[in-house]
């Protein structure tokens, strides 16, 4: 087994090394609508799953949550991103979304992930899945923004766990695509992506542990948050949490050193979020600060 894992780790980064160089795909501009279907939501909101289609990216799947009917001025865009699932499960725990557009991206990765074999057979398919999501989440917030009800002046990006270490890649692609981000929330995540990502692996050795986060920061290397960081333009807000045992401290504290002025830094009591009845509590202080910062930073309309 010793020798499968150096030579499987050695693979790794050997491809990793290969490709680490390569820079991530580019957002598409007026992609059309390949699929759309309504869907059921709360009274006075109008909620669509959109499919859109690129040869380059694949398919790209989002919510989009509007109100209905809608108003008289343009509408400000927010791109929410949670954990893996679909951009319908990741906004339902928002319940007040007011004169503004919310985007839930669905994540083209699936949920659960094959274990030994399979997951070497499904590797390069799900590592072009990883690196296309940034220009695919930064291609729905261009169609966004071509629709007549757009406020193209006023764009945020919510980043919440998984979706906090993809948040930076995402801004910097939206910004490659000409638009500016002017409001980013960053809740719950860490840097580099080795530490975190090689945090849930059942590995006990100290050397494999260290080995695996090398390989997964040499793999992930493009999608680095402190790699885009510093390229980012708007307002930052920051959420932790203060025993946050899936983002160390110094994980932590390097995502937060490495996001730009001005940030405003909040550190919640608990442990890391999620949305199992035992965190209910804490997702609604998360969800109720955000849009709070969001309103008083006016980024959107009142909720």
């Amino acid at each position: 087994m010793r020798h499968l894992f150096l030579i499987l780790l050695a693979g790794i980064i050997g491809l990793g090394i290969w490709m680490h160089e390569r820079s991530l795909p580019l957002p598409e501009h007026h992609l059309q609508i390949a699929e759309r279907q309504a869907m059921a939501t709360a009274p006075g909101r109008r909620m669509e799953h959109i499919v859109l289609r690129s040869a380059r990216l694949g398919e790209i799947g989002f919510t989009i949550n509007l109100p209905d009917p809608l108003p008289p001025g343009k509408l400000p865009i927010i791109l929410v991103m949670g954990g893996l699932g679909s951009g319908a499960e990741n906004t339902s725990y928002i319940t007040r979304m007011g004169n503004n557009a919310v985007i839930g991206y669905d994540w083209p990765m699936p949920i659960w992930l094959p274990d030994g074999p399979d997951l070497l057979a499904a590797a390069p398919g799900l590592y072009r899945q990883v690196m296309t999501t940034p220009a695919q989440a930064a291609s729905a917030v261009d169609w966004a923004v071509s629709q007549p009800w757009a406020d193209r002046n006023r764009i945020s990006i919510l980043g919440y766990s998984l979706g906090a270490l993809a948040a930076p890649a995402v801004q910097d692609s939206v910004q490659k695509a000409g638009h500016v981000v002017g409001w980013t929330i960053i809740a719950y995540g860490g840097a580099p992506l080795g530490k975190i990502l090689s945090i849930e692996k059942n590995v006990t050795s100290p050397w494999r542990r260290r080995a695996l986060e090398l390989a997964i920061d040499i793999v992930l290397h493009p999608l680095e948050p402190t790699l885009h960081l510093p390229k980012l333009a708007g307002s930052f807000l920051i959420l932790e949490g203060k025993d946050d045992t899936l983002m160390p401290p110094d994980a932590r504290a390097l995502l937060r050193d490495s996001v730009p002025q001005p940030k405003t830094v909040i550190t919640f009591d608990g442990t890391h979020m999620g949305v199992g009845q035992s965190k209910a509590v804490l997702l609604e202080k998360i969800i109720a600060a955000s849009g709070q910062w969001l309103v008083a930073s006016g980024a959107v309309n009142p909720l």
